[in-house]
């Protein structure tokens, strides 16, 4: 039987949004933000160029979603897009 896996289309927000870590977000390991007004799970925009691991309480920008996931950037790598 063939897998039917369907691939999730990346939305990138035109500003991004604040954000704070809720549960620690590290590269191939998604957690949680709080942003927009809710909780929402929560990975890298670019994991593979990651080693930074975001622990509870840290800013990060949101700069788009993909499914209800939310794609972050840390504040201090200074790059958004």
């Amino acid at each position: 039987m063939k897998s039917q896996l369907k691939v999730r289309e990346i939305e990138k927000f035109d500003e991004p949004m604040l954000g704070i870590v809720e549960e620690t977000i590290a590269p191939y390991r998604p957690g949680r933000v709080k942003g927009m007004g809710s909780y929402w799970p929560a990975r890298f925009y670019e994991e593979e160029d990651n080693e930074m691991i975001l622990q509870p309480d840290e800013a990060v920008f949101i700069i788009g979603i993909t499914g209800i996931t939310l794609l972050v950037v840390p504040i201090k790598s200074g790059t958004l897009f």
